[in-house]
């Protein structure tokens, strides 16, 4: 296949809505949040708080697997169905093809080195809870690859119906398991395989059912693909880790009860990460195929906005933590709110990065991202090394905060320099964003009706 692509007639899928995609995926984000609250909930008071903690940390270590051979070809499908216009089928082919051979080699290096991680980033975890969860590096890496297919093709009605589909079905068979049968850290596991797997499968029929999915592997669009993908690999690798390393250092550190506390505080600052990364996931189609000049202007209006959404929900929720967490998921779970303030005011800043990443990655200037998302890793985890000992799970916190505050900053430097922009066109609130907020509401009560 050449390097240039002949041009293409324009698919149909490219005239969506931002404004309702926006609101349709934050929307689900909400309900799946309002789910997936009671589902914690569930797990925590059933477990308690040492179970609780291994459930989290063996629960978490298959995602975090996975990140090490996604090889960025989650952003390549978009980029490549996007602005390139190739075949649907045959880049979902590709990427299928990777995530096979990628979950053999994966799957075959935990077996060999299963006693290494259960005796540090998995302390407190059993040999049996590790080999439960290996069937979710294949899926993981799989879904990873078809919802960007999704994304790429404005199919985010599917997206969205999937992920309600599991906090329901999740927060179902949770209640079931746990509540009805008793059956514990086992049970609770087997739950989090058995959904995936049925999701998984119905993704992989929906992509098909409307762009059947190619037989063939293409070497040549491959390996156009990994040249882009690389670039995105590497920054996700330090994002996804400037995001979790904390929970592995508590564990390695502390004990699985410290674990819970932290995981349950993170996880209740997270959920307003959806803001942001509803977002971005609508965005980044469209700035893959925008001028520079529009891609620069979008992502400001967006920054100025995410910044006072964000703010306002962080100070609620840091706010009303401590009685939100004991009336939720009982007294025994009260230390989980010592971190949340500092965790709440790190999620401002990454929600600033969210959105000027999706912008350097669209112009395939990843290695801005880079350099900004080591630089802070590196802050990352020598901060928690110096705080965890001395002050635990809020040192942890500390030292996240601090870091995604450096993330933000180097991001934000270097996209006023390549934009032309002023800070406060990046940072400050304008009559007209107010006025975006006004006809987005418009529209979400048109749908509504409809």
């Amino acid at each position: 296949m050449a390097d240039t692509p002949p041009t293409k007639k324009e698919p149909a899928w490219t005239g969506g809505s931002l404004t309702r995609d926006v609101t349709g995926t934050f929307g689900t984000r909400i309900l799946t949040m309002a789910v997936g609250m009671f589902t914690g909930m569930v797990t925590a008071r059933m477990l308690g708080p040492e179970h609780r903690g291994i459930f989290a940390l063996v629960a978490l270590f298959p995602a975090s697997v996975v990140t090490l051979a996604k090889f960025g070809q989650a952003q390549a499908t978009v980029y490549f169905i996007r602005r390139e216009n190739e075949d649907v089928g045959q880049v979902v082919a590709n990427v299928l093809y990777l995530a096979l051979c990628s979950s053999v080699l994966l799957v075959a290096a935990i077996v060999v080195f299963r006693e290494q991680l259960l005796g540090t980033i998995l302390r407190g975890a059993s040999s049996w809870s590790l080999a439960v969860v290996l069937p979710l590096v294949p899926l993981l890496l799989m879904e990873s690859y078809l919802y960007s297919a999704l994304q790429a093709t404005d199919r985010f009605k599917v997206y969205n119906t999937r992920l309600l589909a599991e906090s329901l079905i999740t927060l179902a068979a949770m209640t079931v398991v746990l509540v009805g049968f008793g059956a514990g850290l086992p049970g609770a596991l087997a739950v989090v395989i058995t959904v995936r797997i049925l999701m998984g499968a119905w993704v992989l029929w929906s992509v098909n059912k409307e762009t059947p999915i190619a037989r063939g592997f293409d070497p040549g669009l491959f390996r156009r693909m990994f040249r882009y993908g690389i670039k995105s690999h590497v920054q996700i690798i330090a994002s996804h880790f400037h995001f979790k390393a904390d929970i592995y250092m508590v564990a390695y550190f502390l004990n699985p009860a410290q674990v819970a506390f932290y995981s349950i505080a993170a996880r209740l600052a997270e959920h307003l990460m959806y803001i942001p990364q509803s977002l971005g996931m609508a965005m980044f189609p469209r700035l893959a195929g925008s001028s520079e000049e529009e891609a620069h202007r979008m992502t400001a209006m967006a920054c100025r906005q995410i910044l006072v959404i964000s703010g306002l929900a962080a100070a609620v929720l840091a706010l009303s933590g401590r009685w939100l967490i004991t009336l939720w998921y009982g007294s025994d779970f009260a230390p989980a709110a010592i971190p949340l303030p500092w965790i709440c005011a790190g999620i401002v800043m990454m929600s600033l990065y969210v959105l000027l990443s999706r912008n350097f990655t669209s112009r395939n200037r990843q290695q801005v991202n880079i350099v900004a998302a080591y630089i802070a890793l590196a802050g990352n985890l020598g901060l928690n090394l110096l705080l965890i000992p001395s002050r635990g799970i809020a040192g942890a916190a500390m030292a996240t905060t601090l870091s995604y505050t450096v993330a933000a900053v180097l991001l934000l430097v270097f996209f006023l320099r390549e934009s032309g922009l002023g800070l406060s066109e990046v940072l400050v609130l304008r009559r007209s964003d107010i006025a975006s907020w006004r006809r987005a509401l418009v529209e979400f009560r048109e749908r509504s009706r409809g």
